[in-house]
């Protein structure tokens, strides 16, 4: 037990170590924002909140909310959103205390730019030597790749180049499905804040490093782009590749089959980046759109979804597309991913035929949360954004409202206020995508009502959970340090920044525990299913940061 001493008339207080019964935001919170801290029910009924300075009590809080953990602990919240004053604090109770936090204007400034570092972290096809990971790597996967399956214009073991781009998660494989959704998320984080990415930049660039890593990457789409408009899905080997670094992976790395939905996410990704992108390199811009036109003219070709796919493609890498683990409706269609194209196309180009698309396929059962299961409520909230005022705008408006209620309603229910309750492989970014579908309704409402819904998704993944632990490495008091991913475990070199996907009832790695939630979790290198890290986890957080930022600054 830490003993809690008064001083003065309980006017100061000294105190030691950290109890894991109070539950924080390890990175902090904004003067302006709303703050929510956890305790525990078993713990003393006071709470004080303590300037680390100089131990004076700021403020006694109460408990309310009790809520009870799947294990049956039961949870009480503090809000102590009054505070404002910049500074560095901690939550005390008579037997414990919470990690130092800060409140600041700045708080979320280093994690973002470790959120975006990471993906740099991610690079294939060239050589990264980074000074603050020590991360020294030489080149790698310079041979990408071979056409795995004889199609309409090449034959099997036909040699393309496909190098560059970035490494999906823990492993080397490269797939179009989480790319686009990345890039597309990362340009939307830019479009909402570019405030708070202006000022990092790579050494020797001009542009901010968010937008050089989206160019990065676009490029390496660009290669998957087949001559009639299709896109190829992946590249990887053949074989899942062994605890080593990339530039070990020697097998040969293939080229796997066409598909509409991964071609209309392209679509939409390109038409996006086009418009993006304009202000940095007009030249790169209008090549993005003619690529975006050319898959969409392979789209008109194909009425109905197509994915060339035979058994044994997945043998070194993931499906992303329906199988045994990923069942929802959306996977049976392509229509999530035209819907996303052609509201893309349409504010890009101004062609009425590509709103005409959109209307004639638009069915609100298609909004959900933005990823690559379903990526039409990025369309929808473009769309919005892009439209007058109107019936059709409204209607959008209203069922991307529809959809957030319900996410608002699980916030309020559940422990540590989590939006998302389907906790399956990738619940984390699951979170992140919920609060960003939240902020997107208020904003289209016109409203800015559920602000501190959209702060208790950050809070959640930065240490106000069960496990009083930031799901990002390197961020925080308590943060992830067993991260599942190829090159930290062959060589120890630690990668901060890295958001992994977090509680899986499913535990398909047969390490954490199952069945239990939220609590379906375990800090383990051996769990990829819960403690691997993917490209489209970090862009979903960074877009969370990015939408909560705009709550303060002119959505």
């Amino acid at each position: 037990m830490t003993k809690v001493l008064s001083y003065i008339m309980g006017a100061t207080v000294a105190f030691s170590a950290q109890s894991a019964d109070i539950m924080v935001n390890q990175s902090g919170y904004l003067p302006a924002g709303d703050k929510f801290a956890y305790v525990l029910a078993e713990q003393a009924n006071d709470v004080q909140l303590i300037s680390v300075a100089d131990g004076r009590v700021v403020a006694e809080l109460e408990r309310s909310d009790e809520v009870i953990l799947p294990d049956e602990r039961k949870v009480t919240s503090v809000d102590f959103s009054q505070v404002n004053r910049s500074g560095w604090y901690q939550l005390v109770t008579g037997s414990g205390q919470s990690v130092p936090f800060q409140i600041g204007a700045d708080a979320y400034l280093p994690l973002n730019e470790r959120l975006v570092h990471a993906l740099y972290l991610q690079r294939s096809g060239m050589a990264v030597q980074d000074i603050s990971t020590g991360m020294n790597r030489p080149e790698s996967h310079m041979l990408d790749g071979q056409i795995f399956r004889t199609d309409a214009f090449h034959k099997a073991g036909t040699q393309l180049d496909v190098v560059g781009g970035w490494y999906d998660a823990g492993d080397f494989g490269k797939y179009v499905a989480t790319t686009t959704i990345t890039v597309a998320r990362l340009l939307e984080a830019y479009r909402q804040s570019p405030q708070l990415y202006a000022q990092t930049k790579l050494p020797g660039s001009e542009r901010p490093a968010i937008i050089d890593e989206s160019i990065y990457a676009l490029d390496w789409l660009l290669k998957m782009q087949r001559e009639d408009g299709a896109v190829y899905r992946k590249v990887s080997g053949a074989s899942w590749p062994a605890k080593i670094g990339p530039w070990q992976d020697n097998q040969p790395r293939f080229i796997y089959g066409v598909s509409t939905p991964e071609t209309a996410k392209f679509a939409a990704t390109m038409a996006f980046a086009a418009r993006v992108i304009k202000p940095y390199d007009a030249d790169l811009s209008r090549q993005y759109l003619s690529a975006a036109i050319h898959a969409a003219n392979y789209l008109s070709s194909q009425e109905e979804q197509y994915i060339d796919w035979q058994e044994g493609d997945d043998s070194g890498s993931g499906p992303y597309m329906k199988s045994q683990f990923d069942k929802e409706l959306s996977l049976e269609t392509d229509v999530d991913d035209r819907l996303w194209a052609y509201a893309e196309l349409y504010i890009t180009t101004g062609q009425a035929k590509f709103k005409r698309a959109f209307k004639e396929r638009y069915d609100p059962q298609w909004i959900e949360i933005f990823e690559w299961k379903n990526p039409a409520a990025m369309g929808v909230w473009h769309l919005i954004l892009a439209e007058e005022k109107g019936e059709f705008r409204d209607q959008l408006a209203n069922d991307l409202d529809q959809v957030a209620s319900r996410y608002i309603e699980q916030v309020n229910q559940s422990p540590f206020r989590v939006a998302n309750q389907r906790f399956i492989w990738g619940s984390n970014k699951m979170t992140a995508e919920a609060g960003i579908l939240i902020a997107w309704a208020d904003f289209a409402q016109g409203h800015l009502e559920n602000r501190a819904s959209v702060q208790s998704q950050i809070d959640y993944l930065l240490g106000a959970n069960a496990f009083d632990m930031s799901f990002v490495t390197h961020s925080g008091t308590y943060s992830v340090r067993n991260l599942h991913h190829l090159y930290r475990i062959a060589t120890g070199v630690s990668l901060p920044g890295y958001l992994v996907g977090g509680p899986n009832e499913m535990a398909q790695a047969g390490v954490a525990p199952k069945n239990m939630g939220m609590l379906s979790y375990v800090d383990s290198e051996k769990s990829y299913a819960v403690n691997e890290f993917a490209i489209d986890y970090n862009a979903s957080l960074i877009g969370l940061i990015a939408v909560h930022h705009a709550y303060f600054n002119h959505y």
